[in-house]
């Protein structure tokens, strides 16, 4: 293909005009266009008159190529071999040997003349060797010629640690324009005389004979005024043109096919540069190798050996061989191959000496700077190389000494990393007395201070040789943490067993006078160990001890200056300080999931992980962290056969074990764990699916419901499920959709998926997430699904496995275990984040929801009552005004029906709980209750009057609470012989009455004036007044049933259960099998009911959702709006609002909320291994430390932040608790551990 004219520097080599030039290997041949001499008009001269300078900034080959007009064709071709250098083009193959230097250059053109061939010239054409162009080995011929010389003055400076690259970089290129100044001027400067920070020189030239040794600025200059001006010189640039542009000259034919494809801009500039980046990267590499030699402290014997193979190898062996570039690019010239190949078989020549694999061997650079920042403020380095701590401390001439102990795990793992540098380099800048500063790197060290990996970051304080503080950071933490507080027994309410929902940690100065008045210490009680807590709304302070009002307790700080006596402040003084204690920020996690998938078990595991961040850790603790009772069975072999071993953690009245087959979770529970400023409430529920049935997953509803209520957001939604659910079965599909149910649609983005015992499907969602994802893309609008930022895979095994050994039991595979642990933290850590950086969800909006859904259920049996009534009514006054018009009725007895009948309900509240049986046999409908005529519904058997159980829900038939009612026997069976789960609470009963409306006024007026007929006509006139508004009233409770379903609809991520009716089927089969084999029909017979009436609602719901007006669709506000119109009607109003204000009354003397308050203390993150109390330093590099509880003072330490501790305390003395270890960093922000 044809090419354009070429300009290219000579770089050394030498042409004459007509010399063909081969643009594939960019190289000269020695061949001519030309057989004859050229006629004298056939060659142009031009002098010149000045000469050119330019200033090469850098030392790469891009930069140099650009300052010396070599284009990426070209460049190619010099670093392929096939463009040969010589004279000043040596100045391309010039190098700096490390990253720790700067280069700059200037570059000389003295051109003397520029020489140009007319080709139109008569007498060209017969000069031409015509053959010579046939063969095709030419693409161009020499046209034109640049004479002169050219100088490169090279300049390198080689950089100190403490110089900054860009400073220097400009202090070279400024002396290389005041030498440039200086050339083109002809004036010597003399600021040139002198070289700064030894500066190399080295020139490059086409005739360097005459040149001198270099060694300052002057000299350059010296050389350039030295250079004859009178001679001709060297080519210093050619001009070339293509062949095929010769032939439109019309000199001659040609032949031969040439071919000529050029890389083109991109392809040329990508091979430049990956010889740049190679270039670069062994640069940096000598450099690096110059650093490790300089810090023999830092890095392994092994890697400096490893390192110095690498450069041996980078300096002998190319990373790309000339012989094979020069090969790929003729082909791709030639058109053989294509640029992207030739790019990969380029990449693929760098091979082990790629930039990316010779930087990734350079693992010790950030580590070294680390270390340079420590020596450079006055810290010692204990590593590989070098002293070690004893030899040191041995020779400290100073009282203090400080000792970080650290590793590149923890320096880039640990939370604990950043305080603990902070604290380091503030000891080191502080120069108010004297000290030794140690920085010990744990990895170079032979043994670890504590015989096993560093976990954690620590600093050392020791005082003459004696170790106050192992751990500088966590002392000053506990000292300002752990303060205790006490309470007079006689003062303190044991039997308090709530506590108010807004409490404040206790977090204030200590009243002695003596103590630091600014230190907010964290105080706990020191008989419970628990955080102490102020209520606001009572004045009283709680632990897990009870209560007692505030001003009765007495403060011990742990300052030395307290000393040992108890102190208490004034009572004005310290309420004025209590209100003024910043509330916690909540973070709400509700925990719902199907019966059995290890909601229990998983909060025990998640409390223990917040105690300990290994398993080891867990083992070695003292004591076994539990909140709620669990079971399970594991097998063990006893001499070749399986043996069933019970494991139980812990036991509750009110809560199962989950042995049995019932849920272990009996009510909502609430367990609050407190992360820093952070209120973590884990909202334990009963599952869904309870094994009672469906009347129970209902109430377990409403309970939980009745929980949530007392709280403003709701944070996160976390869904438990097995992984291990391949198909949609029935249990399945009832449980996710119960759940959705209830919840408002604006929850959805709240919802996560927790899947438990993840470890056999590599602690993925497993086969449950199929099902489950074709479950949730039913529900469209709320574009639900299954996403990385709402999915956590925990594995509660290794809490099996650590409940097992503690009761003596080894069921193996620690190390699997060990990594369960591992993982299901980091899940725990992921959730926790997760859930504070989204926005709460609203509770109100899914109360709200439920109360309207609750509304519609509740009014549904009194409305569809009362419409009965309403229908009952109007057929009795129908038959009244029949009996009217049909009968002739004396004067006496139209008076007697002048009255409109009304038949509804009255709700009777009873005043204290009455334990009764709800079983048929047990209950009576009368109509001769107490001599009246007025049906009565009597429950007949009243097991225990009076009942003193103040903690079960309002008729709720088989609350677990029941079984320790007075009227229970053995078993949980009741005197009347049915179960405790047949057994209510009632605070109210309906009594259906039927009544009678008059009106006086007419009723005397007619009776004095009107006669017989006016009686029958006004009486007939007044009941048809009433079915009117009888029939009024009817259609209005219809209306709201519509809307109220249409407002379901709208708002809830579901309106009901489509899934109800399956389960119940299943149920019911399951009770037909029973009943084959002698089962009781009594279970059968209640489920076929729950059916019927949960059809019965469907009904109602579809319909009004299907009737349901957008225009009217009602929001929060407009369910209370319709109620409170359903309660104004004038003829049923009444009834309805003393229904639901009786039950609403009753549930408020019912429920109050209990909590768990898991607190506790920050530990140190450390093994230890036993030492007397007073053992000095010595040994080995790293030797063990011991924490003294002497407390003394540290002159010149960090300011106090009080984040957290734990003190044990016994009588008369107290000691900073030997804490256990923990490991990785996201525990550092839960300062309390869990005491039960």
């Amino acid at each position: 293909m044809a090419s354009p004219v070429l300009k290219r520097p000579a770089l050394g080599q030498v042409a004459t005009l007509g010399s063909l030039y081969d643009a594939r290997s960019d190289t000269f041949l020695p061949l001519s266009f030309f057989n004859k001499p050229l006629p004298a008009d056939a060659v142009k001269s031009t002098k010149y008159q000045s000469p050119k300078t330019k200033i090469i900034s850098g030392d790469t080959l891009k930069d140099k190529f650009d300052g010396c007009g070599i284009d990426g064709e070209l460049g190619v071709s010099v670093l392929a071999g096939l463009a040969k250098v010589e004279g000043s083009g040596l100045y391309l193959s010039h190098k700096l040997d490390t990253n720790y230097a700067v280069q700059g250059s200037l570059l000389y053109d003295n051109r003397t003349v520029k020489e140009e061939l007319n080709l139109s010239a008569g007498g060209v054409k017969e000069c031409v060797a015509h053959n010579v162009l046939d063969t095709g080995v030419a693409t161009h011929v020499v046209t034109g010629i640049c004479w002169g010389a050219r100088y490169i003055f090279a300049a390198k400076r080689q950089l100190h640690s403490s110089q900054d690259r860009t400073q220097v970089s400009e202090s070279l290129e400024a002396q290389l324009s005041i030498l440039e100044k200086g050339v083109l001027s002809g004036a010597v400067d003399t600021t040139c005389d002198s070289t700064e920070d030894a500066t190399e020189l080295v020139v490059f030239g086409d005739n360097l004979a005459s040149v001198p040794f270099l060694t300052n600025f002057a000299d350059f200059q010296n050389v350039i005024e030295k250079l004859p001006g009178d001679e001709k010189g060297q080519p210093i640039s050619y001009t070339l043109m293509p062949v095929s542009l010769i032939a439109a000259f019309g000199i001659l034919d040609i032949e031969a096919d040439i071919t000529y494809r050029p890389l083109g801009f991109d392809c040329a500039q990508r091979c430049v540069q990956i010889f740049d980046d190679i270039r670069d990267a062994s640069q940096r590499l000598s450099g690096y190798f110059a650093r490790l030699q300089a810090h023999p402290a830092c890095a392994p014997a092994e890697h400096v050996d490893s390192i110095k193979q690498l450069l041996a190898r980078a300096k002998t062996v190319p990373a790309i061989p000339e012989t094979h570039l020069a090969g790929l690019v003729r082909e791709a010239r030639d058109g053989k191959a294509s640029n992207q190949e030739l790019w990969t078989r380029l990449t693929d020549l760098t091979g082990d000496h790629s930039p990316c694999n010779i930087l990734a061997a350079m693992t010790y650079e950030g580590k070294m700077d680390f270390q340079d920042l420590l020596r450079h403020k006055g810290a010692h380095i204990v590593g590989y190389n070098g002293p070690s701590v004893s030899a040191l401390l041995h020779g400290n001439q100073h009282d203090e000494a400080f000792v970080l102990y650290f590793n590149e795990h923890v320096r880039h793992t640990s939370d604990a990393w950043a305080e603990n540098l902070a604290a380091f380099l503030d000891i080191l800048e502080d120069q108010s007395h004297q000290k030794l500063a140690i920085a010990v790197d744990q990895e170079a060290v032979d043994n670890d201070a504590h015989g096993t990996f560093l976990e954690k970051p620590y600093i050392s304080y020791l005082r003459r040789g004696r170790v106050v503080s192992e751990d500088l950071v966590e002392s000053r933490k506990i000292l300002a943490a752990n303060c205790v507080m006490r309470v007079a027994e006689d003062a303190l309410d044991r039997s308090v067993n709530s506590k108010p929902l807004d409490r404040r940690a206790v977090k204030i100065p200590c009243p002695h006078y003596g103590c630091d008045q600014k230190l907010q210490c964290n105080w706990i009680c020191g008989s419970c160990q628990a955080a102490v807590e102020y209520g606001v709304v009572d004045d009283l302070l709680y632990c897990d001890c009870g209560a007692s009002i505030y001003y009765k307790w007495e403060f011990q700080c742990n300052d030395p200056r307290h000393g040992s006596g108890w102190h208490r402040y004034k009572r004005e003084e310290l309420l004025e300080l209590l209100k003024a204690l910043e509330p916690f920020e909540d973070l709400n996690i509700l925990i719902l999931g199907e019966t059995g998938v290890g909601k229990s078990t998983w909060i025990n595991a998640f409390i223990n992980y917040l105690s300990h961040e290994s398993i080891n850790d867990a083992l070695e603790a003292e004591n076994f962290k539990w909140i709620i009772p669990c079971s399970f069975q594991t097998q063990t072999v006893v001499d070749g056969k399986f043996v069933e071993t019970e494991i139980k953690i812990g036991s509750s009245q009110s809560e199962k074990d989950g042995s049995g087959g019932q849920s272990a979770t009996q009510s909502t529970k609430v367990y609050t764990v407190d992360v820093g400023k952070t209120r973590v409430r884990l909202i334990d529920t009963p599952g869904i699916g309870d094994t009672r049935g469906v009347d129970q997953d209902n109430s377990n509803m409403n309970d939980i419901l009745s929980v949530l209520r007392t709280y403003d957001n709701l944070h996160g939604v976390l869904i438990l499920l097995k992984p291990n659910a391949a198909r949609l079965t029935v249990m399945f599909r009832f449980c996710i959709k119960q759940l959705l149910t209830h919840l408002h649609r604006n929850a959805a983005n709240n919802i996560v998926f927790g899947f438990t015992n993840t470890r056999g499907s590599n602690y993925k969602p497993g086969d449950t997430f199929k099902p489950l994802n074709s479950l949730l893309a039913e529900y469209e609008d709320v574009k639900m699904g299954l996403f990385e930022n709402n999915v956590y895979c925990f594995d509660s095994e290794s809490f099996r496995y650590l409940a097992a050994k503690k009761k003596g039991i080894d069921i193996g595979h620690l190390e699997d275990n060990r990594r369960s642990w591992e993982y299901s933290v980091g899940e725990c850590e992921r959730l926790v984040k997760y859930c504070q950086s989204i926005t709460p969800h609203q509770v109100r909006s899914t109360i709200n929801l439920n109360e309207t859904r609750n509304t519609i259920h509740r009014l549904t049996e009194p409305m569809t009552a009362i419409a009965e009534k309403i229908r009952a009514s109007i057929d009795v006054n129908k038959d009244a005004i029949k009996e009217l018009q049909d009968f002739e009725l004396t004067r006496k007895e139209l008076q007697q029906r002048l009255f409109v009948q009304r038949e509804s309900l009255m709700s009777v509240k009873v005043e204290r709980p009455q334990t009764v049986c709800t079983h048929d046999d047990c209950v009576e409908i009368r109509t001769d209750f107490e001599g009246k005529t007025e049906a009565t519904t009597v429950y007949k058997t009243v097991c225990h009057e009076g009942c003193f159980l103040i903690s079960v829900d309002r008729n709720r038939k088989g609350h677990p609470e029941l079984q320790r009612c007075f009227a229970m026997g053995l078993y949980g069976m009741c005197k009347c012989n049915h179960s405790w789960m047949d057994h209510m609470h009632i605070y109210y009963k309906y009594v259906p009455t039927m009544t009678q409306h008059r009106d006086k006024a007419i009723d005397e007026d007619l009776s004095k004036n009107a006669d017989k007929i006016q009686l029958r006509e006004e009486a007939i006139r007044m009941k048809k007044e009433a079915i009117e508004e009888f029939k009024l009233e009817h259609r209005q409770v219809q209306e709201a049933a519509i809307q109220f379903g249409f407002f379901l609809q709208r708002h809830a991520i579901t309106p009901y259960n489509d899934a109800t009716v399956e389960y119940l089927d299943m149920l019911i089969d399951q009770e037909r099998q029973k009943m084959k084999v002698g089962g009781s029909d009594q279970r059968n017979r209640k489920l076929k009911k729950e059916k019927a009436e949960y059809l019965q609602k469907v009904e109602v719901l579809e319909k009004a959702m299907k009737q349901g007006d957008e225009s009217k669709l009602l929001d929060d506000a407009g369910v209370a709006q319709l109620v409170d119109s359903l309660y104004g009607l004038p003829q049923f109003g009444a009834d309805l609002r003393n229904i639901v204000n009786i039950q609403e009354k009753a549930a408020d003397a019912t429920y109050r909320e209990r909590s768990y308050n898991v607190t506790g203390g920050a530990r140190f993150h450390r093994r230890q291994e036993p030492r007397t109390e007073n053992q000095h330093l010595g040994g080995s590099p790293s030797a063990p430390m011991k924490t003294f509880s002497s407390f003394e003072p540290i002159p010149g330490s960090f300011p106090r932040e009080p984040t957290g501790g734990t003190v044990r305390t016994e009588r008369r003395a107290r000691s900073i608790a030997r804490n256990e270890p923990r490991r990785r960093g996201f525990w550092t922000t839960f300062k309390s551990f869990i005491q039960f």
